[in-house]
């Protein structure tokens, strides 16, 4: 079953912003995920994303007491279940991983991508201090599996506009026998879609195409045909099938291409995002690759424009200003330096 790229063109006709007499055409593309079925639309006529990055100085700024800072996080921070380490607290480099407080799932951990520093910009998020955090998540992940295979996923908010109620960055990670609606969606598609896998047939297809950005070690970084949120830029690792199969090497690989794709948003004056890594379940076929997705929010400032609206909370579809090819134009060379084209 070969990958098809379908998307549907509509021709729409409004009134033109200033001169309501004189209607102008306006095209929409609704663009449909070859694996789900999901569709995305791109529209033009109206700037959706943010176009200036707020002062965050005040927001970031280091308070009396932060939990994740190193002079607190040994006295505010409680200890790993000692059912699945002995180490209390896993510390790779400067991240540190600690139980969560909130429960998500019957397992679950933050990582800290730096203690050192209550904020971390965009641009300061290095390959090192990504993978680092990315080889402790995942070192706990396999852990947990130890004790009882599960769903794994490890995702990430940063600053309130994500939905992070903490303004030090951070990642958390979920372990159950439930695992996340898009997770099971990812996975059943994958088992379902006939012939040789999904995953293997899109990086062929996408391969030096306009939406390719290359690859680093076993990870293969590009844009969706149809994404689900702003920016957003993917990182799969074809024939890994989940979390517990990462190496320390693929971590860090893993970093790199984050770190690129931060710097990337911080160059267009972005300054919020959200990412998650797809675990494939707790026993899987193997026709499923691990997939890594990150996608920008909107600036943080007071009474800003969301960019989750009816369609994306009701609908479950997303509307763009930008197509994934002009994202991966936009990414691309902050990634040049890191992959392999």
């Amino acid at each position: 079953m070969p990958i098809a790229f379908v998307e549907d063109r509509i021709d729409a006709r409004v009134p033109e912003l200033g001169n309501p007499t004189h209607l102008i055409d306006t095209p929409i593309t609704v663009r449909f995920d070859p694996l789900t079925g999901r569709t995305a639309r791109v529209i033009v006529g109206e700037k959706l994303a943010p176009a200036t990055r707020p002062d965050l100085s005040e927001l970031t700024a280091t308070p009396r007491f932060c939990p994740f800072c190193a002079d607190r996080i040994e006295s505010a921070t409680g200890l790993l279940d000692p059912a699945v380490t002995t180490e209390g607290r896993i510390r790779r480099g400067v991240s540190v991983i600690v139980p969560n407080v909130v429960a998500y799932a019957h397992h679950c951990s933050v990582g800290l991508y730096d203690v050192t520093r209550h904020f971390v910009d965009l641009d300061e998020l290095t390959p090192t201090i990504v993978g680092d955090l990315l080889t402790g998540l995942a070192a706990y992940t396999r852990r947990v599996h130890a004790l009882r295979p599960a769903w794994h996923s490890i995702s990430a908010n940063y600053l309130p506009p994500s939905g992070s109620s903490m303004i030090h960055p951070h990642a958390q990670t979920s372990h159950d026998h439930v695992g996340t609606t898009m997770q099971r969606r990812l996975v059943e598609a994958s088992d379902a879609w006939v012939g040789r896998p999904f995953w293997e047939q899109l990086i062929e297809a996408e391969a030096g195409g306009p939406r390719w950005l290359g690859t680093r070690g076993r990870v293969v970084a590009l844009t969706p045909w149809s994404p689900v949120g702003f920016h957003e830029v993917w990182a799969v690792l074809p024939g890994v099938p989940d979390v517990t199969a990462l190496t320390d090497e693929d971590c860090h690989d893993l970093g790199a291409v984050l770190s690129g794709v931060f710097a990337a948003y911080h160059a267009a004056n972005l300054s919020s995002f959200n990412w998650a890594l797809y675990g494939g379940g707790p026993a899987p076929t193997g026709r499923y690759s691990l997939l890594l997705r990150v996608v920008s929010r909107s600036n943080p400032k007071p009474m800003y424009r969301s960019d989750v609206t009816y369609f994306e909370r009701l609908h479950d579809e997303v509307i763009l200003d930008l197509p994934p090819e002009q994202i991966a134009d936009l990414v691309r060379p902050h990634l040049a330096s890191l992959v392999q084209p």
